[in-house]
């Protein structure tokens, strides 16, 4: 008896794939099975992917359905996913191995020998029954003309395998050898093309295969003494160009300083959409213990961001190496997929400070010394310390032209400053802010404010103490930049976002503390602080077991589900409770507790909105652009996805014919200067861009949300998770 029914997607060259994808308007998005248990990407699913089905009979009307929960009734994306259904199949015929069956549909040619399978819908409640047809008995292949379907006379002797290409027969992939045999006939030689073909022998399950390698195209195989009826045709094709499974590192060039400071970026990609995939991270330096972390990622493709655990696990074991003086090789593994391993040189300095000085020289040119811009924590605007020689925590870069300077800093802490609570981020003092590109009395404007920001991010720390600070700085900086492109209402939000959303499970937690799910009388206060912190962790750990998918617990919702979440709160809390007795701890009696269905089911609901941060959509305007700003897979967007996707949507605040306030080019240095600052400071006329943003306070809001998304997707957060 079948136990799977899985629907194959067409094999698309990429120009109509992204046709498609565009037509659909959900860039990125994935396609889902109409049961809800299986999806794909879409353009995996385009090129050739397949999707199971979670019944075998009813064969529903549409058996993909978009995965971004929204109902376009209308126009070309309707009419687009309309197309992609697959008809529903009633005969399948059963392959060689006996396995796997394929459908069939009227007009097609039977195999004599073949055996096919018949789905009758039976009674009215859409039960199926399995009818078993053979073409080699009369009254059945009588049976199957009837239908439509025409029986070859004779089955021809020739087999033909290789890579075959998804979705469709007879065609397989390049690179790969195709295999050749003839029933019956031992030492078979064939003509390829007309041409006698030479292929290597190869024996598999005790049959002769020929194997051959043909070119790219259409071709004729036919045993040099044949007959009609044993030539067969095929082809072989390109593979298709969606991601292949790899690890890269961005930036290309990175080096030690890259990882030090969390600008490191690790992106690991794979053809499908696998999930929960162990990654293992090791960084090797010469003449020291290797170093490894690990952790999982929720599906792939994925990110890893300088500031996920990972990474920000192995910076701080980094700051006891010497890093820096001979570099790493970085090893980074996709358990049961891939191994790639990285070298990260060390940082080649073309302006080299003198700490005994404190000037600047270029490296190979007799140019004269280069005088040096301090800033310190409690003064952190590029140059306010003026030049002199100050203690703690500063930041030191060469009076040189912009990019240069902003790029080549240095974070120098004093060695007796060794208390962490010296760089507490109430100390950052910052001018009164001024809504103008250049700073005047007294107060900062944008520009100095952006320079300054930029400065403290992509300066090289020499140790963890000034790392720590210097994010602290950054902190403030941005915070401010908010505030002047944004507006004080704007900052004062964003500040109070709970990181918890960082995680599906978390802002689950988070609706569930909200509706009183987790707490209440007939459960018990827990008063200490580290014994609040790890319920939550185990709250979170709980839910994560019993719901691991969010969207899909709501497509499948059941009261039972409601008790078995009920369950795992009971279970976090009796958690704490043997710590507690571990500990030697008077502990609080076994919990029970329940709560209604629909609670439960209120706060799923609200889990699946809240990372769209909905609390800033009464300052995303006007509406469309907010609708169309909340749609994507953030995670998956490149920088120009990002551009074009606000470029689509704006709506420039001067509203008048001719050229726009602000282009594609400025929106995309806006961007860049939450995203990216190193490039956005290497494209000459950043300042005059990010300028503009004064003058269009809602898209500079779009241009922060669509960052926020974009960070929040790949947990380059403070505490964030991408693992």
């Amino acid at each position: 008896m079948p136990r799977q029914l899985i629907i194959r997607g067409p094999t698309l060259p990429a120009q109509v794939r992204d046709e498609v994808i565009a037509a659909l308007r959900i860039h990125g998005d994935r396609i889902r099975a109409a049961d809800g248990l299986h999806m794909i990407s879409l353009r995996s699913f385009l090129a050739g992917g397949e999707i199971v089905l979670r019944n075998l009979y009813p064969f529903p009307l549409s058996p993909l359905r978009r995965d971004d929960a929204l109902d376009l009734d209308e126009g070309s994306s309707k009419f687009t996913l309309d197309r992609l259904q697959p008809l529903e199949p009633e005969f399948f015929a059963v392959e060689s191995s006996g396995s796997v069956a394929h459908a069939v549909f009227p007009g097609e040619m039977l195999q004599p020998g073949s055996r096919i399978l018949q789905f009758i819908r039976a009674g009215e409640n859409d039960n199926v029954e399995m009818r078993t047809l053979e073409t080699s008995v009369p009254s059945d292949i009588e049976f199957l003309r009837r239908r439509g379907f025409g029986i070859a006379d004779r089955a021809p002797t020739l087999q033909i395998a290789g890579l075959p290409a998804p979705g469709v027969s007879n065609k397989f992939i390049d690179d790969f050898p195709v295999l050749v045999s003839q029933r019956g006939v031992k030492d078979a030689e064939f003509l390829l093309d007309g041409a006698v073909a030479a292929g290597g022998l190869l024996s598999i399950g005790g049959t002769d295969w020929k194997a051959f390698r043909p070119d790219v195209g259409r071709h004729l195989i036919e045993p040099t003494e044949g007959r009609e009826l044993d030539r067969l045709e095929f082809e072989v094709v390109e593979p298709p160009d969606i991601e292949p499974a790899m690890v890269k590192l961005f930036p290309a060039n990175a080096n030690v300083s890259d990882l030090e400071t969390g600008r490191l970026e690790i992106r690991v990609t794979a053809p499908l959409a696998l999930e929960a995939v162990p990654i293992r991270i090791r960084v090797v330096s010469p003449n020291e213990p290797a170093l490894m972390v690990q952790g999982v990622v929720e599906r792939l493709p994925a990110r890893i961001t300088g500031r996920s655990p990972v990474l920000h696990e192995i910076q701080g074991k980094l700051a006891g190496l010497r890093a820096n003086e001979s570099g790493l090789r970085l090893h980074v593994e996709a358990e049961g997929i891939l191994e790639k391993v990285f070298s990260l040189p060390p940082v080649r300095r073309e302006i080299n400070y003198d700490g005994e000085t404190g000037e600047w020289t270029r490296s190979g040119e007799d140019t004269g010394a280069i005088p040096s811009l301090i800033a310190t924590v409690v003064a952190p605007l590029l140059g306010a310390a003026g030049g002199r020689r100050l203690g703690g925590t500063r930041l030191v870069l060469p009076d040189a032209a912009d990019h240069e300077a902003l790029t080549a800093g240095l974070i120098l802490s004093e060695s007796r400053s060794t208390r962490l609570g010296l760089g507490d981020r109430r100390r950052v003092s910052l001018p009164a802010l001024l809504r103008e590109p250049k700073s005047s009395d007294n107060s900062v404007g944008i520009i100095e404010l952006a320079r300054a920001n930029v400065a403290w991010q992509l300066a090289e720390a020499n140790d963890l103490l000034g790392n720590w600070r210097r994010w602290s700085v950054v902190e403030e900086l941005e915070a401010a930049l908010i505030e002047q492109l944004c507006g004080a209402r704007w900052r004062r939000l964003e500040a109070g976002i709970n990181l918890s959303i960082l995680s599906p499970h978390g802002a689950l937690l988070r609706s569930a503390e909200a509706l009183g799910l987790v707490s209440g009388e007939d459960l018990p206060n827990i008063e200490a602080a580290h014994d609040q912190e790890f319920l939550r962790e185990r709250l979170v750990v709980r839910l994560r077991e019993v719901v691991p998918d969010i969207s899909e617990a709501l497509l499948q919702w059941t009261e039972d589900l409601a008790g078995e979440l009920d369950l795992a709160v009971i279970d976090a809390y009796e958690d704490l409770r043997q710590k507690l007795e571990t500990n030697g701890i008077e502990a609080f009696d076994e919990v029970d507790m329940a709560r209604p269905a629909a609670s439960w089911h209120d706060a799923l609901e609200r889990s699946r909105e809240i990372p769209l941060l909905p609390m800033f959509r009464p300052f995303i305007l006007p509406e469309a652009r907010w609708l169309a700003l909340i749609k994507p897979f953030y995670s998956e967007l490149t920088e120009d996805d990002l551009v074009d996707l606000l470029d689509s949507t704006h709506v420039d605040a001067s509203r008048r014919p001719g050229l726009r306030w602000l282009g594609r080019s400025e929106i995309r240095t806006m961007l860049q200067l939450w995203l990216s600052p190193k490039a956005m400071v290497e494209t000459e006329g950043w300042r005059e861009s990010v300028a503009k943003g004064l003058s269009d306070v809602r898209t500079s809001r779009a241009v922060r949300y669509v960052a926020l998304r974009r960070k929040l997707a790949l947990g380059d957060l403070p505490n964030g998770s991408t693992i």
